[in-house]
Order: structure tokens, then C-alpha cells, then sequence
């Protein structure tokens, strides 16, 4: 299966770059390749003045990768876990302990540290993950969902710590749906949609150029063609400013800003004779760019398209 095609880009050093969009886009496939675990059907890319296959192991020494899921021995304790990669790293031994203080102290690992891996929670071996892969202290770092199984405490400290990461002049490149932790954390933001480049830049430049405030509304029933168009045409009449969306039930009616009391669009439903549940409101954020760029909230699969040849297999 394809996963990317034709993606091209350059990020400077020192940055905090949220890889988003939705699943099957080639995130994981990006980072892979970055990191040499995949190689390109086609095309080159150059990682740290480094290719990304050919100089693996220099590569490694100053880069870290996490995936998804970390192979991890479940009889070893966190500890005895951190020692190993600390030996398999080939790095000081004189200074083991303290740099494992370090990483215990930074992931908050110490409540469960000694105790067998096997008996930790998702998000506890994802901290450990993340420690084991900065234990030599990466100029890069390539996170692919690093806080899936956070909870929310625990995924604040990581975007903080990411933050930190990269105000030390590290590069962080961080495959993830948490859109709202990418707009206020990340110095930019690439969007990947069906292999390709969708949007790049920062988080505000994407929201002006591409986010509008958004009202949902879950109507009891899908309408038939003509009175979605009837609906749509009352709408627009209602506010010529407004751009309406039917996807089955669900009415998506797109402003620049939303009315500041009440919500004009209900009257018009009533109008019209359309019964409505619900409906929520979302401001112009990252979110709202993201849906108007792709069709889909994040996390959802991509339609199911056709795909061109292009510089990679695999999942994204």
C-alpha cells in the first residue's frame, strides 16, 4: 500500500514540529524514513547532514526514535530496563547512575521504576519508551503518538518536556492527533493527507488561512437532496457569509464568527420543518483548519482513494 508521495520539505534546527492528519496519511511512514528503519521507493532524504540508511549508526548516535509500541521485556524492571540501554548505547559507565536519576526524574518514573515492566500501564511504558530513546541526550527526536496513552496530566508534562527539549536547540518532530497541545506548543505544524504535503507552516498562519468558526448540528434525520438544498439555500439567505455542509444527519454550517447570543441557524431548521438533537460549537482553531483542509476530524481513516506512486510502503 502506498503511504507517502512526493513529500518534500526542510525544517531549520531547534524546533517543535507537529506532524498531524489522519489515519493512513504516512506519519509513521515519515518518521521511519527519517530514521532509516524504511527506505524510499524513490527520491532521497537527508537527516542531520546524515543519510538516513547509508549512515544508520551515526544517525542513531544523535537521534532518537519512539514508535507506537515499545518492545519492551516484561520480567525487567524499569530500572534494570534503563541499565541495559544504557550499556547497549555504549555510554559512560561512570556516569550511568546519574544519567538515570536524570531520566527517572524527568519522565516522573520513580513511583514504579523497580518494579517489573510487565505489570506497568500503557502510559507508563510509554514513559519509559521516551526515556530509553534520549538517554543520549538526541539532537533529533522522531515521536510517533508519544501521549496515545497518556493521561491528561501526564500528557501536559510531555508537551512541556518536548517544549524544554527543544528550547535546548534540540529538533522534535511529533506524529500525533492532539491538536490542541500542536497549536500551542508547536513552532510548526505539517499536515499529511493520502501521502502527500496537505498544508505546512505555523500554527496561527494555517488557522487564518484555512479555519472558519463552525457550528455542528445533528439533525434526527438525513434529508433527501431537494430539502438539504432547500435547507442550504435558507441558510445562505439567513447569513450570506455562512457555508453549509450535509453529510448525512449532520448539518456542519461554517462562519467567519459565531453570532454572540443565540444560534439564528435553529429558526431556520424550524423553518424549514428539519428537527434538530444538538448542536456544538467550535471556534476558527487548528482543528477547524484541519477539518476544512482534509474533510474528517483527526483520527479518522482517509477516504478510500486512489494513490499515485510515490516514496514509500507501509502505514501511516
Amino acid at each position: 500500500m502506498q503511504a507517502l508521495d512526493g513529500v518534500a520539505f526542510a525544517l531549520p534546527p531547534g524546533a517543535l514540529v507537529g506532524v498531524i492528519g489522519p489515519n493512513g496519511a504516512g506519519k509513521s511512514t515519515l518518521l521511519k524514513v527519517l530514521f532509516g528503519i524504511v527506505a524510499p521507493d524513490a527520491g532521497s532524504a537527508e537527516v542531520l547532514g546524515l543519510h538516513p540508511r547509508r549512515d544508520r549508526a551515526a544517525l542513531r548516535a544523535q537521534a532518537g526514535y519512539a514508535s507506537q509500541e515499545a518492545a519492551l521485556d516484561p520480567e525487567m524492571t524499569g530500572w534494570e530496563t534503563l541499565r541495559l540501554f544504557h550499556a547497549l548505547r555504549g555510554l559512560p559507565g561512570g556516569e550511568r547512575r546519574e544519567c538515570l536519576a536524570v531520566m527517572v526524574e524527568r519522565y516522573g518514573l520513580a513511583p514504579f521504576v523497580h518494579r517489573a515492566v510487565g505489570t506497568w500501564s500503557g502510559g507508563e511504558r510509554q514513559r519509559l519508551h521516551l526515556a530509553l530513546e534520549t538517554l543520549h541526550g538526541p539532537r533529533l527526536l522522531l515521536l510517533d503518538e508519544p501521549a496515545a496513552s497518556l493521561d491528561p496530566e501526564a500528557r501536559r508534562e510531555l508537551w512541556s518536556g518536548l517544549a524544554a527539549w527543544r528550547d535546548e536547540g534540540n529538533t522534535v518532530l511529533v506524529a500525533t492527533h492532539d491538536l490542541a497541545e500542536v497549536a500551542a506548543r508547536c513552532d510548526r505544524v505539517l499536515l499529511l493527507q493520502a501521502g502527500r504535503v496537505r498544508a505546512e507552516g505555523a500554527p496561527a498562519a494555517l488557522v487564518a488561512a484555512h479555519a472558519r468558526a463552525r457550528a455542528v448540528f445533528t439533525l434526527e434525520q438525513s434529508l433527501a437532496p431537494g430539502d438539504g438544498a432547500a435547507l442550504r439555500h435558507a441558510l445562505a439567505a439567513q447569513d450570506a457569509t455562512a457555508e453549509a455542509e450535509l453529510d448525512g444527519s449532520t448539518l456542519t454550517l461554517w462562519r467567519d464568527r459565531h453570532p454572540e447570543e443565540g444560534e439564528p441557524a435553529l429558526a431556520v431548521l424550524a423553518a424549514q420543518g428539519v428537527a434538530c438533537r444538538g448542536y456544538e460549537r467550535h471556534p476558527a482553531d487548528l482543528a477547524a483548519a484541519y477539518v476544512r483542509l482534509t474533510g474528517s476530524p483527526p483520527g479518522t481513516p482517509p477516504a478510500a482513494a486512489g494513490r499515485g506512486r510515490g516514496a514509500g510502503r507501509g502505514r501511516g
